[in-house]
């Protein structure tokens, strides 16, 4: 095993944000938060938008690419929002995997671990495998 950091600047001091069983990735919930300088993103969507950044930041970090990712769950305390939020959020989505689709689970939650967080996205991925 091996943890994953994509900087060492960011490095979480309570978990790894990723740890890798080679090719297997687990990668810790990320979140719409600065990981550098702990400032959060305003809104749903660019939390979500900064969240998927800071998963796929992960996954590089492991020598893999967005298109590694196979399962991910995303937690949100406002369902509501993440559904007006729809179009752009699968528009993101696809800008991030191009036709490519990961297998997704939605929960909504009461609470994260901050009250400024709206989301949270946690994954797998199997990195250094062939593409197709």
């Amino acid at each position: 095993m091996k943890r994953i950091e994509p900087s060492p600047d960011s490095a979480p001091q309570t978990h790894a944000s990723g740890v890798l069983v080679f090719p297997d990735l687990y990668i810790a919930g990320q979140v719409g938060m600065n990981t550098v300088t702990g400032d959060f993103e305003n809104g749903m969507l660019a939390q979500t938008k900064l969240a998927i950044r800071n998963l796929v930041s992960v996954v590089e970090a492991a020598e893999g690419r967005a298109q590694d990712i196979t399962k991910l769950t995303i937690y949100v305390v406002d369902i509501d929002a993440f559904r007006r939020n729809g179009s752009q959020i699968t528009r993101m989505f696809r800008e991030t995997f191009g036709s490519y689709q990961p297998a997704m689970t939605l929960v909504g939650v009461t609470d994260l671990l901050y009250p400024e967080l709206l989301i949270e996205v946690e994954g797998h991925a199997r990195v250094g495998a062939s593409h197709d």
